[in-house]
Order: structure tokens, then sequence, then C-alpha cells
């Protein structure tokens, strides 16, 4: 049959072409470069959002510290002032 004829002929082995190895190399070459920059962009951006998130929290303890200290000084304040009004108390006796 003509059929079995084309078929070996079509599928018979054949000597890739010269440079054929090279092209293939840099077709692999440029195929992952983009990958790796992608990759890279967003291992950069995680750690942008990491480091802003740490930035964040660290404002916000130091915000919450800054107003711990000054309820402190507000109580100890009003202490003191009872202190000296009793003070003045036991004097005008």
């Amino acid at each position: 049959m003509d059929l079995d004829r084309e078929l070996r002929r079509a599928l018979a082995r054949k000597s890739p072409a010269p440079g054929f190895a090279g092209r293939v190399l840099k077709r692999i070459d440029r195929a992952q470069a983009p990958r790796w920059r992608q990759i890279s962009a967003a291992a950069s951006l995680a750690l942008v959002a990491i480091l802003g998130a740490w930035g964040m929290h660290r404002h916000a303890q130091g915000e919450r510290a800054r107003e711990q200290v000054l309820l402190a000084m507000r109580i100890a304040g009003a202490k003191v002032h009872v202190a000296q009004e009793h003070v003045r108390e036991i004097g005008t006796r």
C-alpha cells in the first residue's frame, strides 16, 4: 500500500539542521528569564509589604506606649494633688 510507505517516510529518523541544539537552548533561556524576573518581583513586593506592616506595627506599639505613659502621668498627678490637699488640711488645723 502507498499509505504504509508514506507513513514510514514521514516517521523516519532525520538529522536536525545545523545549529538546532543552540537555537533550542536559546529559546529555553529566553522562556525562563521572565519567570525568574516575576519571582524576584513577587519576592521583592512581599518583602516590602512585610517590612511596611512591621513598621506600622512598631509605630502602633510606640503610640500605645505613649498613651500609657500619659495616662500614668495623669494618675500620678491626681495622686500628688490629693496628697497636697491632705497636707494642706493638716496644716490648717
